[in-house]
C-alpha cells in the first residue's frame, strides 16, 4: 500500500487488522456510498492531514469517495469524513454536445456542482459563508462513525 503503511495512517487502522485488509475491505464500508471490490485504492498523506481515495466508475458517471482526517482550518467538530464526487465527460461536437459534469454528493441522491463546492469552501475560508453553502459543506463532509 501507499504511504503509512506501517502504522496508524491517519488512524485508520483497526485493532488486530492487517493495515491492507482494513484499507481495502474494513474502511470502505463505511462510506455513504457503496465501493465496488473493483475499486483503485490510493493513500495519500496530504498537507495536514491524511486520505484515502477509492476511485471506479459505473455507467457514464467515475466516482471517487475519499475518507479523510479533519483538514487544517476546518471546523474542529468536522473529524474524520468522506467526500463523494462523481464525474462525467463532456461531449465537444454534435448534437449531443455538453459541458463535463463535476459533482459532489450532499444529501441522500441530492448532489450539487463541483464549482458550488469549491466556492462554498472559499466562503468558509473568508468568512462568507451562506447558510446554504454551510449546509451542503456539513452534509457533503459525512461523518466517519465508525
Amino acid at each position: 500500500m501507499g504511504a503509512g503503511f506501517h502504522g496508524g495512517f491517519g488512524g485508520t487502522h483497526g485493532a488486530g487488522e492487517n493495515h491492507k485488509d482494513y484499507i481495502e475491505n474494513t474502511l470502505p464500508k463505511s462510506s455513504p456510498i457503496k465501493i465496488p471490490s473493483s475499486a483503485t485504492v490510493k493513500e495519500e498523506q496530504k498537507n495536514g492531514y491524511d486520505q484515502v481515495k477509492y476511485t471506479w466508475k459505473k455507467g457514464d458517471y467515475s466516482y471517487t469517495s475519499r475518507w479523510h482526517t479533519r483538514t487544517p482550518n476546518a471546523p474542529k467538530e468536522q473529524g474524520n469524513s468522506w467526500v463523494v464526487e462523481r464525474k462525467k465527460l463532456g461531449v465537444g461536437y454534435g448534437k449531443n454536445a455538453r459541458p463535463k459534469q463535476e459533482e459532489v454528493l450532499v444529501g441522500k441522491n441530492k448532489w450539487i456542482s463541483k464549482q458550488e463546492w469549491k466556492n462554498a469552501i472559499m466562503a468558509r475560508k473568508k468568512g462568507t459563508l451562506t447558510q446554504q453553502q454551510k449546509e451542503w459543506l456539513d452534509n457533503g463532509h459525512w461523518k466517519d462513525n465508525r
